[in-house]
């Protein structure tokens, strides 16, 4: 009887019998500056990168005489790395040309106090490390991280989740776009200060796992220095169930998937024992599961319908080449995620070293992609397959394919050995997750010699205690008193701008909260629909002036909306002379006397008698187009109806 399980038959899996254990890891991007040097913590657009240097990286042994195997598999692929950078967002620290400057201690403060809402145990100094990382996302090739403390707990529905650590280290670079020999990486984000939160393994369901991202989420959110928007935080889960591994799951972004997340790797880990148990059975193991032979089969496709071997077939020194695997009828089908099987997990690890391949193709598929019955028959007597062996075939340059598939060897040997300890990435709209890389070792720490210790004493600790501020959601409460607006009002504020920044751009503007948030929030909302205009960050100043220029009737609504679109179109996030651009824009709003507004809304509520003080609004509104505000003409309307 197999031991095969299937995706559908475990929909509704009772995940309460597999002992889930999980962790979450947490980065958060402060906005205090650079942690080693002065540039800004901004991203900028692609187009202002005017400088490019190339590196290539490579792996040696650590300070005990080991390799690091995320280090090595990396290594393999023999790969190059472009930075771009400009001169405003980058120096010669992100360069690694400079050693780093004195820590910034803004940073290490915010890091204390998130500590401390955390019930963290502080150590008596800070000493930092060099973390290993050779996949070229940081230019020197390591990652400078200090631990802040340990032995930290949050309180949840589900009982005590332990804080294993908070750490205080340097983000990554931002990948642009990965080619087939090298990747292109920017400056922009490497060196901004992340604080790093790991929680113990103490989560025992995907709903708890929930839970304590949100409370973390929280408490982050409640401190002014950090960073808000896109991927300015970012969510590592690890999971792993009885009789399976430890996974660390990559780019957990959106809070709400996280219990999917969990749950589609615990079902895929329980698919993937089912077919180590399968194979077990079938006396299959790392020394039989092949003849490790590469099989030419080009001849069989000379005529072939397969137009990805065909077209492959056109190219000089192209064949098509196979190899076998014993005993292994219907495994590679399995499907192990939605849409995602055995040999999509292989050829995802192929693609890692081999980018170019395409077309992998396997037995359980075939006949299939223009590949006939015929010619499957014909691998098979080839290979000197049984009704009960499986193939897999490649086709293009020979030389790498002949390559790839010895690789694929290695990897099908290490895939069915046991379930392996692995980093995977989750799909940033989904909860489908692939091969990243194997999981780092140990041998990848050694002490920064560059930065000095920092001294923790109680004086200092305390100091930063009495900063703590007030908890993100406490503050939402009092605002959406404060200020009265609805509760999602306040997040989507908070979101863009401070409460001290709110409450300056209101009085500035001479506006509530409510028409505050429809001309700062709502209107790029909706002129991203109704223009299909993309609308960018505009800085706070900007914002001031805008204000500014309202509450003197230099601006309207409808200028205002002209503006934005002005702005937009320009890719302007600050403008330095704010009139000198309103006048080259032609947008100062046409001043309208009280008089001539007077004898507009007599003239609609004559043509209107007996309308409802709402419809007035609305004609008198469409009627001056923006031009006055909404507020003069429901004064003018209540004096004279």
């Amino acid at each position: 009887m197999s031991k095969l399980i299937s995706f559908k038959s475990i929909e509704n899996f009772d995940f309460s019998k597999i002992n889930l254990k999980c962790g979450i890891e947490i980065h958060q991007q402060l906005n205090t500056g650079k942690l080693f040097c002065s540039c800004p913590c901004e991203i900028v657009d692609n187009q202002t990168f005017d400088k490019e240097i190339q590196r290539n990286l490579r792996f040696s042994l650590s300070e005990t005489g080991e390799v690091d195997k995320a280090a090595l598999h990396e290594f393999k692929k023999g790969k190059y790395n472009i930075y771009k950078y400009n001169n405003k967002i980058a120096c010669l620290v992100d360069l690694d040309e400079e050693p780093p400057r004195e820590v910034n201690i803004k940073a290490v403060n915010v890091g204390i106090r998130i500590g401390q809402m955390l019930n963290l145990s502080f150590f008596d100094k800070l000493q930092f490390m060099r973390k290993l990382i050779i996949n070229g996302s940081i230019i020197s090739g390591f990652q400078r991280t200090a631990l802040l403390g340990i032995n930290g707990y949050l309180e949840t529905q589900q009982g005590k989740v332990e804080i294993d650590g908070v750490n205080v280290e340097e983000d990554s670079s931002k990948t642009l776009t990965r080619e087939d020999g090298h990747t292109i990486f920017s400056l922009d984000r490497q060196g901004i200060p992340l604080i790093e939160i790991t929680t113990g393994p103490q989560i025992k369901t995907p709903l708890q796992a929930q839970e304590v991202a949100l409370q973390i989420g929280n408490i982050l959110r409640s401190f002014p220095e950090t960073k808000r928007g896109l991927g300015t935080i970012r969510q590592d889960l690890n999971v792993s169930i009885e009789n399976g591994a430890r996974i660390e799951i990559k780019g957990a972004q959106n809070l709400k998937l996280i219990p999917d997340i969990i749950e589609n790797e615990m079902r895929r880990q329980v698919i993937y024992i089912s077919i180590l148990e399968e194979l077990k059975s079938r006396k299959i193991n790392k020394n039989n599961f092949s003849d490790k032979k590469i099989y030419e089969l080009t001849k069989i496709f000379e005529k072939s319908k397969s137009k990805v071997i065909s077209d492959n077939l056109t190219n000089e020194n192209c064949a098509v080449l196979g190899i076998k695997l014993n005993n292994f009828e219907n495994i590679l089908k399995v499907e192990m995620q939605d849409n995602y099987r055995f040999a999509t997990e292989i050829s995802d690890r192929n693609k890692a070293h081999f980018p170019k391949i395409k077309g992998l193709f396997h037995s359980d598929e075939l006949p299939n992609y223009g590949i006939t019955q015929k010619e499957v028959d014909l691998i098979k007597k080839e290979l000197k397959c049984s009704s009960k062996d499986s193939f897999i075939i490649l086709s293009g340059d020979k030389s790498m394919i002949k390559s790839s598939l010895n690789y694929i060897l290695e990897i099908t040997e290490e895939l069915i050995e046991k379930v392996p300890t692995e980093v995977r990435n989750v799909d940033p709209k989904g909860t489908k997750t692939q091969f990243l890389r194997p999981m780092p070792g140990s041998a990848r720490m050694y002490p920064e010699t560059d930065v000095k210790e920092i001294e923790f004493n109680e004086n200092y600790l305390e100091t930063q205690k009495k900063l703590i501020p007030e908890l993100y959601g406490e503050k939402i409460s009092r605002l959406e008193k404060e200020l009265k607006i609805e509760n999602d009002k306040i997040i989507d504020f908070l979101n863009q701008f401070s409460e001290d920044q709110i409450k300056n751009l209101m009085k500035i503007g001479n506006l509530t909260a409510t028409n505050l948030y429809e001309t700062l929030i709502n209107l790029p909302k909706d002129i991203k629909k109704r223009e299909k205009i993309d609308p960018i960050n505009l800085n706070y100043e900007l914002f001031q002036d805008i204000l500014k220029e309202y509450n003197n009737d230099n601006l309207n609504k409808k200028t205002i909306r002209d503006l934005f679109i002005n702005l937009y179109k320009d890719n302007l996030s600050h403008v330095s002379n704010f009139k000198d651009y309103l006048k080259e824009k032609n947008l100062i709003s046409e001043k309208i006397d009280e008089k001539e507004i007077e004898l507009k809304i007599k003239e609609i509520i004559e043509q209107n008698k007996g309308a409802p003080f709402g419809a007035l609004m609305g004609k008198a509104m469409g009627a001056f187009n923006g031009k006055v505000d909404g507020k003069i003409i429901s004064e003018i309307l209540k004096k004279l109806n």
